[in-house]
């Protein structure tokens, strides 16, 4: 625990400086839009949406002026349609300055729905706000946070402590058997030495401090050990596992961003280069299909992998050019192989296989993987922009220490393999009146092969009048286009070996209705995983919502996918292709009881089949319940949900309330019951305390999970606890 102590020593030694009390940051508008994002982020039990929740917040502690501001600004929140930005900077250069928020509603595209959606993040001023500040400013309104956080499986893991070892009882065997507690410490060490358990205790540990001020100064420092993981002993001598540091500086002169330490750089459409995450994809948001760059972004999340880290600065070379420049070196975790020459020892080739990105190491053979080679980026983007339309450049390349040597399989036969990766690419984005246009292309230059890859984004968005908006995207992806840093808009989760044509639809006929559709068709020229053939598929989603009053929203949603897939049969050769067939259906009602107490119930069903094998059914149903009161020291947040699935291709996720930064969309498979509740309590003014228990109960089985994961037994579940001080 030295770090927390260092971090909370650090922030009390600032406490004096600070008396400004924030307003409280208005959670459900977050977690509503973070909700929607990870629908967005497709089926992911673990996506890390910190940087996001972070992001919004800033923009409530200092919002956004309407009349100072741009497009990419406004895409920062990831509230707005292009269309409505376009709108409303093309009424402003039109009338002038806004007198008041509100006088955005009479804007074409906008409404009072939407305004309520980003009005917590919005202002607007007669004059710009200074972007200098004295040190003394700095430190009088700035705002220091701490947080710490414990997470911990109650059940045994196969490869961790039994029940009581939740508190340091002794160690399970494979077979899940308590191992005799002879004292005998080299029985235990040779297991752990074979993989058979986990180095380190059952809990998961986090630790933060940051400073902001405003959005223009940044800094901190960040910790976590996952559970497994040894503490300040062992294999981890220096205590957590990950540790990421950060200064972040915006809007000092011609200097727009400088970033220190670990960072976010996200340009264009993100085909040339992007690192982190991007929530432009298929979902209910059928309008919501262009990525939104942000440029430089400090980096306070504890994902090892989707970050730089070094320096880099964007540079206002004109009042309408600005060029950013970056460099990132670190270890990346990976599966490392060697071959030895027969005749000489000393010519043995290092190479590795393939990327390790879960970020654990808790046993001997994780730890070998553990920065097992050096990555090195280093890029640049030019970008020309006026008030509605930008248009950018991007180069950026990554040297590995060691040559990547991919175990070859016909389906990856064009992927990436060598120790040098170079990226270059065009996009623009223009924004004119009730339209959007923008796109990208990009290509992967030779390697020893020869070959060029390429990739192309071109999409537009319309608002046909004031209650219908369309959006159309065409994506092009070679399949040797090799983006080891692109997030484009795909089916198939990577920006190559793909085409496709997505279509969007937004309409409104009053207030209180609204219709969101899409249909995406695609083909994959070449070969996949599981999938021995070029193929071809579909995607079709329709929603209706409902919002009789600011208390009530109710929606239906129906979402029908198939495409090509290896048959399950057993046949001889080459799998013959069969479609496999997903249709969805989901009933969800929210409801405000009163200013206090809200309600969400949803109902979800589910049928897969793959060629001529049986359907597999799914059925979830849950209420939650929200306890908020106004102004009160204590929140209370419960779910309880009933499932029952044929296996796991029939599973169905749903978005958990958590603990502030932490976000999980957990499956739901099997039969059986979920439920969780979360207490949250404020005992000092800005002291907050987080206490959550969750739990599945299955029936039917006697083993949940597998590897070293599993628990004997029907039940799994865990306990957080969360400590946020901020002065």
């Amino acid at each position: 625990m030295r770090t927390v102590a260092a971090a909370l020593c650090l922030a009390a030694a600032g406490a004096p400086a600070l008396a400004q009390v924030d307003p409280e940051v208005p959670r459900d508008l977050i977690e509503q839009r973070i909700e929607a994002a990870t629908e967005q982020l497709g089926d992911d039990s673990d996506v890390d949406l910190t940087n996001l929740f972070d992001v919004l917040t800033d923009h409530y502690r200092d919002p956004i002026d309407l009349n100072h501001t741009d497009a990419a600004e406004l895409n920062t929140l990831a509230l707005l349609t292009d269309v409505q930005i376009g709108a409303l900077l093309d009424h402003i250069r039109r009338h002038g300055k806004l007198l008041s928020v509100y006088e955005v509603q009479t804007i074409d595209a906008w409404d009072a729905r939407t305004l309520a959606l980003v009005r917590p993040f919005i202002t607007v001023r007669e004059d710009a706000l200074r972007s200098r500040a004295g040190l003394k400013e700095i430190l009088r309104n700035g705002e220091h946070e701490v947080v710490v956080r414990a997470i911990a499986n109650v059940e045994a893991r196969r490869g961790g402590m039994d029940r009581a070892g939740l508190f340091g009882g002794r160690y399970t065997d494979p077979d899940g058997d308590a191992l005799p507690d002879t004292g005998d410490e080299a029985v235990r060490d040779s297991l752990r030495r074979e993989s058979r358990l986990y180095l380190g205790d059952p809990y998961k540990l986090y630790a933060r401090y940051r400073f902001r001020y405003r959005n223009n100064i940044s800094l901190g420092i960040t910790a976590e050990k996952d559970e497994g993981e040894e503490f300040f002993r062992g294999t981890q001598t220096r205590g957590f596992d990950f540790y990421s540091a950060h200064f972040f500086l915006r809007h000092y002169g011609r200097l727009k961003a400088l970033a220190v330490g670990d960072y976010q750089a996200q340009f264009g459409l993100g085909l040339t280069y992007w690192s982190g995450l991007a929530f432009a994809s298929k979902s209910s948001f059928s309008l919501n299909v262009k990525r939104n760059a942000a440029g430089l972004m400090p980096y306070t999340s504890v994902n090892e992998n989707l970050f730089n880290r070094g320096v880099a600065a964007t540079v206002e070379l004109h009042r309408d050019l600005d060029l950013t420049v970056f460099y990132s070196r670190k270890g990346v975790d990976a599966n490392v192989q060697q071959e030895v020459d027969s005749s000489d020892v000393d010519d043995a080739q290092v190479s590795f296989s393939s990327f390790q990105e879960d970020g654990y190491h808790r046993t001997y053979n994780e730890l070998v993987k553990r920065n097992a080679i050096r990555e090195q980026g280093y890029g640049g983007h030019l970008r020309y922009h006026r008030r509605s339309f930008s248009w950018g450049l991007t180069g950026a390349r990554v040297d590995y220490d060691v040559p990547l040597a991919r175990t070859a399989r016909p389906y990856n036969r064009f992927e990436f393999n060598g120790q040098h990766n170079t990226t270059v690419g065009s996009d623009f984005s223009w924004l004119h009146r009730n339209a959007s246009f923008f796109g990208e292309v990009a290509a992967s230059l030779p390697q020893a092969d020869g070959r060029t890859g390429w990739a192309l984004n071109l999409g537009t968005l319309v608002a046909v009048d004031r209650r219908v908006t369309l959006a159309l995207l065409y994506r092009h992806y070679a399949r040797d286009f090799h983006g080891l840093n692109s997030v484009g808009f795909a089916e198939g989760g990577n920006p190559w070996n793909e085409r496709g044509l997505y279509t969007g639809l937004e309409v409104r006929p009053d207030r209180r209705w609204t219709i969101n559709a899409y249909f995406d068709q695609y083909r994959f020229p070449w070969l996949r995983s599981q999938v021995d053939a070029p193929s071809d598929g579909h995607d079709v989603l329709v929603q209706v919502t409902w919002r009789p009053s600011r208390q009530m929203e109710l929606y239906l949603r129906g979402r029908h996918e198939q495409k090509g897939y290896n048959s399950e049969a057993p046949e001889a050769g080459i799998d013959p292709l069969v479609r496999r067939r997903q249709t969805n259906w989901r009933f969800n009602a929210t409801y405000k009881v009163s200013p206090a107490v809200s309600l969400r119930t949803r109902v979800e069903a589910v049928d897969v089949q793959r060629g001529d094998s049986p359907v597999e059914h799914g059925f979830i149903v849950y209420q939650d319940v929200v306890h908020r009161p106004l102004r009160s020291w204590w929140e209370l947040t419960l779910r309880l949900a009933l499932f029952d699935t044929d296996g796991y291709d029939a599973r169905l996720y749903a978005y958990e309330n958590d603990l502030i930064g932490v976000f999980s969309i957990p499956p739901y498979y099997g039969r059986g019951m979920r439920w969780y509740a979360m207490l949250r309590l404020t005992p000092l003014r800005r002291v907050d305390l987080w206490l959550r228990y969750g739990a599945f109960i299955l029936q039917d089985t006697d083993r949940i999970g597998s590897g070293l994961q599993e628990i004997a037994g029907p039940m799994r579940s865990d306990v957080k606890v969360q400590v946020r001080v901020r002065f």
